[in-house]
């Protein structure tokens, strides 16, 4: 592997967004390495430096050594960087804005599955929300969407203020939360527009 990581930052417990030289970008899982693999697989990861990594919040201290080219804790640099640039997954969370006449506003194209899921996302006018839609009857942080149920993957979508309407359900109070299927993308129709995730 000749491409040299260049970030690394962590966006969810065992996980590293990572960027490399040859263009590769994406969410980097080590949770197997750390929990399923047998210890011959990653040498460097002493039993000691395992349990320690195990702990998200020390797993979350990871930073990018860039002399070493891989990812450090401290001192420990366990993970030779052509098993991080294997484990990225580049999966992005695609998301459409669009008029009720099906003009579209604007489409973006979010971080990875655990760095958005994880925080979960809002959908709003404040430049604050994951999703900005800046439109008449859009309130500054209207809708939080997260992603659960385990076998049954569904999104879980909370009113925080104002009107919204998803699966066939429609709520103006603020906190209440109800459950649809992720079998297809989620829309989500607020004020004039529909905002659609994948």
């Amino acid at each position: 592997m000749a491409a040299t990581l260049l970030e690394a930052r962590c966006v969810a417990p065992f996980v590293v967004r990572v960027r490399f030289s040859d263009g590769m970008e994406g969410e980097a899982s080590l949770e197997p390495c750390l929990f399923d693999w047998d210890s011959s697989r990653v040498p460097d990861l002493t039993p000691e430096l395992r349990e320690w990594l195990r702990s998200p919040e020390h797993f979350a201290t990871v930073r990018l050594d860039a002399d070493a080219g891989t990812l450090a804790w401290g001192d420990a640099r366990p993970f030779n960087p052509s098993v991080v640039y294997w484990r990225v997954e580049r999966y992005r969370v695609p998301v459409t804005v669009r008029t009720q006449e099906g003009t579209v506003l604007e489409s973006l194209l979010l971080g990875g599955r655990r760095e958005v899921w994880t925080p979960g996302l809002t959908v709003g006018s404040a430049p604050t929300s994951t999703v900005v839609v800046d439109r008449p009857g859009v309130a500054p942080h209207h809708v939080r969407v997260r992603v659960g149920g385990g076998h049954h993957p569904c999104y879980v979508v909370e009113v925080v203020e104002g009107t919204t309407t998803a699966g066939g359900t429609t709520s103006s109070t603020p906190g209440e939360t109800w459950r649809v299927p992720a079998r297809q993308p989620l829309l989500l129709e607020l004020a004039d527009c529909i905002v659609e995730i994948c």
